[in-house]
């Protein structure tokens, strides 16, 4: 017996959006840790992207478009970088 997720994945559509929300959840993620690793506040990283502390809140809770450009420039910001592999 298939699961509701298995089910769901037979879908091309749902399974195509939820392969983007997938990255997206790990990026955001990926960045919540850097920031917690380095002792970083939300204002913090925001004054040093020049951005508003309410655009980072967004970017963290996937509200704000994070394309892979935002992604590389908040990683570097941190003094990270971030390999894409399949």
């Amino acid at each position: 017996m298939k699961t509701r997720h298995e089910i769901l994945m037979e879908d091309p559509e749902y399974r195509r959006l939820y392969t983007i929300e997938a990255l997206l959840t790990d990026a955001s993620e990926m960045v919540a840790q850097l920031m917690e690793a380095q002792g970083v506040s939300k204002a913090e990283l925001a004054r040093r992207l020049g951005k508003s502390r309410a655009w980072v809140t967004q970017l963290l809770n996937g509200k704000a478009n994070m394309t892979i450009r935002t992604v590389a420039e908040v990683v570097y910001t941190l003094g990270a970088e971030v390999k894409l592999s399949t």
